[in-house]
């Protein structure tokens, strides 16, 4: 029972110790006949007394499974207390282009492709140290910064990943969680010794994996 009592202490310590807290404020949504909008509001809280600095991209959000190098919050889905790993469930804002005709299409696309093919290594890492400088985030002592991110859905209830299937079911409820895993190494790894220095120079970098409350999201008809 003594054992049972310090690792309680322990874990409770833990959990009061974090520097940082991720915190889902509401979602809320709309509905039109082909689609339902959600408006997700979600603040960051610097728990601590101190000045703290992260890397992270709170503008767009990625299902948990959209890969673990991005520094960006992801979103985990429930099914009662069931996580259910469905990666293209929800599309961003829309934005629509017009064509005269099948070939201003396809010129479209093949100007997408040789931007990218044209780029060399050096740009591609140039752009990645750029993007990582500007998502440098500071926070004041207990310093609570608000978030806003808009999602849609097709209605659509059937989802295929590989071999595993899922369907939403509209009777049951279902749960919208929200996860930030702050690294530092692994993003600054591109920079040069001396450049690495330079970015953390009086700097306090946080690193950890955070997780909001859960909030219920409506997937009825």
């Amino acid at each position: 029972m003594k054992y049972f009592y310090i690792l309680f202490f322990c874990l409770t310590a833990f959990s009061q110790s974090k520097p940082l807290e991720l915190k889902i404020l509401s979602l809320t949504e709309i509905d039109s006949v082909s689609e339902r909008t959600f408006s997700l509001g979600f603040s960051i809280s610097n728990k601590t007394d101190k000045t703290i600095h992260f890397i992270l991209n709170p503008e767009g959000l990625i299902p948990i499974s959209g890969g673990s190098m991005r520094p960006n919050p992801y979103y985990k889905i429930y099914e009662k207390e069931t996580s259910i790993d469905i990666s293209n469930l929800f599309t961003g804002r829309k934005v629509s282009r017009t064509f005269k005709n099948e070939e201003d299409f396809k010129k479209y696309q093949d100007s997408l492709s040789e931007v990218v093919k044209n780029k060399t290594l050096e740009e591609l890492v140039r752009e990645n140290k750029a993007s990582t400088i500007k998502n440098i985030q500071e926070m004041k002592p207990n310093e609570t910064k608000e978030y806003s991110s808009t999602f849609r859905w097709d209605k659509n209830r059937y989802f295929k990943n590989d071999v595993m299937e899922y369907y939403i079911d509209e009777k049951e409820s279902h749960f919208f969680e929200l996860h930030i895993n702050l690294m530092k190494e692994e993003l600054l790894s591109k920079f040069s010794e001396e450049e690495q220095n330079e970015i953390l120079k009086d700097k306090n970098f946080i690193k950890g994996w955070f997780t909001s409350n859960k909030v219920e999201i409506n997937f009825r008809e």
